[in-house]
């Protein structure tokens, strides 16, 4: 019977420090549609679509302040900014960016080699997030370039 405790006690530790390490997770999130998806297509050019980048606080307790958001390909640097995000809120906006061709788009994804094959072009469009303490969160989405 003792080491059926022995056991269980092991299993309780183990199980109070996964959930220390939960709860010390990020409370920071951003979620980024490109044209209302995750992913676009895009067939003609110039292709003119609308970012939208949200930045959550799922915490309960706590206001996070950004102090830097990367937008890219907008932005080649992170800008630096002061935006408090209180307790269980979310922020956001939408922007545009404009791919005039599709050697642009096989310019800013870095295969300008792949474009000379006329296979579709994966870019990747992201905004980086930072707080005042250090917490980060990257959001992603994604535009297929083909050359039609």
């Amino acid at each position: 019977m003792r080491n059926g405790w022995a056991a269980a006690a092991i299993g309780f530790v183990v199980f109070n420090a996964t959930a220390a390490t939960a709860e010390e997770e990020s409370e920071l999130r951003c979620e980024r549609f490109i044209d209302g998806g995750v992913v676009a297509e895009v067939h003609s050019y110039p292709a003119f679509m609308a970012v939208d980048t949200y930045i959550f606080n799922d915490s309960e307790t706590r206001t996070l302040t950004v102090t830097s958001i990367h937008d890219w390909p907008r932005s080649a640097v992170p800008v630096p900014v002061s935006i408090d995000v209180e307790p269980g809120v979310s922020i956001g906006g939408t922007n545009s960016i404009t791919l005039e061709s599709y050697e642009q788009c096989a310019s800013l994804a870095g295969r300008e080699q792949r474009a000379q094959t006329g296979l579709p072009i994966r870019l990747k469009t992201f905004a980086e997030v930072l707080t005042s303490t250090g917490e980060k969160a990257k959001c992603v989405a994604r535009v297929i370039c083909h050359d039609d």
